[in-house]
């Protein structure tokens, strides 16, 4: 028998329009669902494909497989369908950051308590997840549509395997589902153990009323842990009627939606909703890196499936949003003409030793005698008066040595490097000053020449530590000599530099010469008393275990 798609495509619209005007009265801000038939060929034919692209706004997908003979039976699936996708945008998880936050509540219960199960996490997260929230969503959706919600339920049950074959995860959305609604849905439970698990967990579904929005993280929190114990249970303690199929399934098989008990929308790995460009969701997501670690909040886009940045661009997002407080580095030269001299005055004892000139000091004496006959050059330039200042140009030079250890990991210089760079970055992108960057280990790690791509600069940071320590001083003055005009230079470092003489010596010219230093001396480094002889010339130095302690120091300085 011929199936008429065009009546049933036809069907579908009039059962989603009278749940959308008739019900929602027109009031939902997003638009109607978009309606494809599937060929028998397609893997979800016998089920059909339901979710939710999240792009400029929240659009559902209803992929319809394998029709009914009856029109009426037809529409009234499709209003059930309809529902259950709205009430994901209206109740649960009702925006796109309480998603996030629920996919973090699952990966932290696995970690801490399960991780040794070797799931699947990346695939798990999202299938749990919305399972919590579809017992949310179905739940709402029978106290107003009894009828229809549980024939729904009870025709998808009967699609998939005899659930009555299937291990305890699996039944626990339905289970749940059941123990809420009091309704029989055909599952006929007989274990004692986990019927109580499921009553108390369809309590603490229940507690303070179903869409109570507060409670939606510790709902989907316990409901992950109960899922967890219950696989583990499974592994070491088949039911009867599940024995034959676990036996047969691997751990990879075991973390699949079929295995979790798929609930009626989620893509291949049970994810309701998919993200079709990061863009769109850029406040969620920057909310999301101001409350996780960077390893956290990597896995979590992953988890959710944000497919389209790079693992770089997830790292420097992470980094951009942490250090949000700027570090500003205020130094400005005038913009107009500089007139510049040299006189010679008398070298005193307690004058850095690099400053004697002795050629200066024979030609006024014969005799060496410190502080009366011995000499040095004292340098003067000033400004053109009547031109306006502009914010000095950056030179970042940052240590990349094997002790500065990995971007990644918080507890790491290197870590703390990368938050101060990028918000000493930040603040030379808001004068739109141009920056250089230099990295250093015992060789040049990374160079970008004078630009103001300071993404493209950001990015070069995000790298680990290796090798020694020297710094470059031939590179720092080519990379000097192409700039006109008065610069800063901001060094980050753990420690001693190989050639701490030489980098003194060349510092003291180019701090002569009106341009700026800052060093900033991570993990409490005890190599302070090195830099003092350019302390005593201009250079601002700091010395703190973090960057947030940079950047109250630098603030405390301007205030």
């Amino acid at each position: 028998m011929s199936i008429d798609i065009e009546t049933y495509r036809l069907k579908a619209q009039e059962a989603i329009e009278y749940v959308f005007v008739k019900e929602y009265h027109n009031s939902l801000g997003i638009p109607m669902p978009i309606v494809k038939m599937l060929l028998p060929d397609d893997a979800n034919y016998s089920t059909g494909q339901y979710y939710i692209t999240i792009d400029k706004t929240w659009q559902i997908h209803l992929n319809f497989g394998k029709l009914p003979v009856s029109f009426h039976e037809f529409q009234n699936e499709v209003k059930v369908l309809t529902r259950h996708e709205t009430e994901h945008y209206m109740c649960c998880p009702f925006d796109v950051i309480t998603h996030f936050r629920m996919l973090k509540r699952i990966r932290d219960v696995y970690y801490m308590h399960f991780s040794h199960l070797g799931i699947n996490i990346e695939y798990a997260c999202g299938a749990i997840s919305n399972q919590a929230a579809d017992i949310i969503v179905d739940t709402k959706n029978f106290y107003r549509h009894r009828k229809e919600t549980l024939k729904s339920e009870i025709d998808w049950i009967n699609k998939g395997a005899n659930i009555s074959d299937c291990p305890r995860h699996s039944k626990l959305m339905f289970l749940t589902k059941e123990a809420i609604w009091k309704e029989d849905l055909g599952i006929n439970e007989t274990d004692p153990e986990l019927l109580k698990i499921v009553h108390n967990l369809a309590d603490s579904f229940t507690k303070n009323s179903t869409e109570d929005k507060s409670s939606f993280l510790d709902k989907v929190e316990e409901y992950a842990e109960t899922f967890f114990k219950l696989y583990v249970e499974d592994q070491m303690n088949p039911q009867q009627g599940s024995q034959q199929q676990s036996g047969q399934q691997g751990s990879q098989q075991q973390s699949s939606h079929q295995d979790v008990g798929r609930p009626k929308d989620g893509d291949e790995h049970g994810n309701a909703f998919i993200f079709a460009d990061p863009d769109k969701v850029k406040e969620a997501i920057e909310v999301l890196a101001e409350e996780t670690s960077v390893e956290e909040f990597i896995d979590l886009l992953t988890i959710a499936g944000i497919i389209n940045m790079s693992e770089k661009q997830k790292e420097a997002l992470w980094f951009n949003v942490q250090s949000a407080n700027m570090i500003p580095i205020v130094e400005t030269s005038n913009t107009g003409n500089k007139s510049s001299y040299a006189y010679p005055s008398t070298w005193r004892i307690g004058d850095p030793i690099e400053e004697l000139e002795l050629m200066l000091t024979y030609m006024t004496s014969p005799r060496l005698i410190p502080g009366i006959t011995t000499k040095k050059w004292e340098y003067v330039s000033n400004d053109e008066k009547g031109t306006e200042s502009k914010q000095m140009d950056l030179l970042l030079v940052v240590d990349t040595s094997g002790s500065m250890g990995s971007a990644m990991k918080e507890s790491d210089n290197m870590h703390q490097a990368v938050l101060a760079s990028y918000g000493i970055l930040s603040y030379f992108e808001s004068t739109k000053s141009k920056v250089a960057l230099i990295e250093f280990s015992d060789k040049i790690d990374a160079c970008v020449d004078w630009t103001d791509k300071y993404d493209d600069v950001k990015e070069r940071l995000l790298t680990n530590g290796h090798g020694g320590t020297k710094f470059p001083i031939s590179r720092i003055k080519s990379t000097l000599e192409v700039k006109s005009g008065d610069l800063v230079t901001v060094l980050i470092t753990d420690g001693d530099l190989g050639n701490i003489n030489e980098f003194v010596s060349y510092f003291r010219d180019y701090l002569n010469d009106d341009n700026k230093l800052y060093i900033f001396l991570l993990g409490g480094s005890k190599s302070l008393h090195s830099y003092e002889p350019l302390k005593n010339i201009g250079a601002k130095i700091y010395n703190a275990n973090n960057a947030n302690e940079f950047c109250d120091m630098v603030l405390t300085d301007i205030e």
